[in-house]
Order: structure tokens, then C-alpha cells, then sequence
């Protein structure tokens, strides 16, 4: 692994705060359109930015230190898979209450929940009956994939809703920046380079997020000017 400057370090905790904001305002919204939801998308933003902030963490740790502590590395898709779910599962049934009033589901937290536990059940079968190294990656890289895409075609629909183009635009210009990381992340060796490019492009995506999910919130509690 390339050596991680401080700065650098440092500036990979901007989209944490960026997605703090994102993850505020969307809560807000899902408050206002259903409040008995909210903690859905409260607690699910809460483990979005816990699981970026214990990344930041990791590599300000080992630009200070030069340890490398993986555990704190290993907790973002731990928490950002339910994290994600969650957040989308507050979307999901605050669109229902405000399409359909009438309709409301009771336990709206049951399919978030046992996507949750099928993720991780199978990430234990895999590293732990299976023996897999690193067996319980590919389950939770997956349900945290799941749950962004979810969360985000949620977001992008309701802007499309609201006739906030540009909101839409920039949750899907998120969501790209999301599915190029990957990729990159992937390619070796692993220069400060290209440490820099994939931090550019999330802290591009977070801030169109953040705005996005902004512009998206002022348009649902003005609606008059909303469309």
C-alpha cells in the first residue's frame, strides 16, 4: 500500500461530513412524510457515516502511525450494508404514505430487517462453516450495494416527483461515482495517485448528494413551489 499523506488523511473525513448532511436532511424528509418512520432513516444514516468515519479514522491512523489497523478498515460494509437498507426502508415507507395515505404498512422495518440477517447469516456460513478468507465480504459488499442503489432510485424517483431535475441529477451523478470506485480501488499497485482520485470522486459525489438531498427537502415542505 502507497503511504497515505496526512493531508490526505485528512481531507477523507470532508465527504464523511458531507454525507452527515446528506443523511439529515434525508431523515428530515422522511419526518415530514411519515414521522412514525423516521428513526428508520435516522439510524441508518447514523451507520452510513459511523462506517465512513471508521475508515477516515483507519487511514489517519496509519498516516500518523504507520499502523495499520484493520478492523477499522473492515467495519465499512458492516455498517454501511445495514445502514443503507435501513435508509432505504424509510424511503421506501414514507413514498407509500404519501402516495397512499390509506395504505400504510405496520412493521415497515421487517424487509430492511431480514435482508440484514440473510446478509450477514451468509458472510458467517462463509467464513466461518465454509472457511472462505474474507467470506463475509461478498455478502455485505452486496447488501450494501443493494441497499445504496435502493435508497438512491428511491431518492431519484421522489426528485423526478417533486420536478427537481437537478436534485435527480445529482443523486444519480452519486450513484455513478459510487459503481466507478470499485474498479479503481482494485487496481494495483495501489499509488497515493490513485488514493487521490478516488478521493476526489467521492468527495464530488457526497457534496451533489448532500445539495441534492437538500434541494429535494425544501422542495417537499414548499410545495407549492415543488410541482
Amino acid at each position: 500500500m502507497a503511504d497515505i499523506s496526512l493531508t490526505l488523511a485528512l481531507i477523507n473525513f470532508l465527504p464523511i461530513l458531507f454525507s452527515a448532511v446528506a443523511f439529515v436532511f434525508i431523515a428530515r424528509l422522511v419526518r415530514f412524510l411519515d414521522p412514525d418512520r423516521s428513526w428508520l432513516a435516522v439510524i441508518g444514516g447514523g451507520l452510513v457515516v459511523l462506517g465512513g468515519f471508521a475508515k477516515a479514522t483507519w487511514k489517519l491512523v496509519f498516516a500518523l502511525t504507520g499502523q495499520d489497523l484493520a478492523w477499522l478498515a473492515n467495519a465499512l460494509f458492516p455498517l454501511l450494508g445495514p445502514g443503507f437498507v435501513l435508509v432505504a426502508g424509510g424511503l421506501w415507507a414514507a413514498q407509500r404514505r404519501e402516495l397512499a395515505p390509506e395504505v400504510g404498512r405496520r412493521w415497515p422495518w421487517l424487509t430492511p430487517l431480514a435482508a440484514i440477517v440473510l446478509a450477514f447469516g451468509l458472510a458467517a456460513l462463509r467464513s466461518w462453516w465454509l472457511d472462505i478468507p474474507r467470506g463475509w465480504f461478498l455478502p455485505l459488499m452486496g447488501l450494501t450495494t443493494a441497499g445504496n442503489l435502493m435508497a438512491s432510485v428511491l431518492l431519484i424517483r421522489s426528485a423526478l416527483r417533486w420536478r427537481r431535475r437537478l436534485a435527480a441529477v445529482l443523486f444519480v451523478v452519486n450513484l455513478v461515482t459510487v459503481f466507478a470506485l470499485p474498479p479503481i480501488a482494485m487496481i494495483e499497485p495501489k499509488t497515493l495517485a490513485i488514493h487521490w482520485l478516488e478521493q476526489t470522486l467521492t468527495a464530488v459525489g457526497t457534496a451533489g448528494f448532500a445539495l441534492a438531498a437538500y434541494l429535494l427537502l425544501k422542495a417537499v415542505r414548499s410545495p407549492g413551489r415543488g410541482g
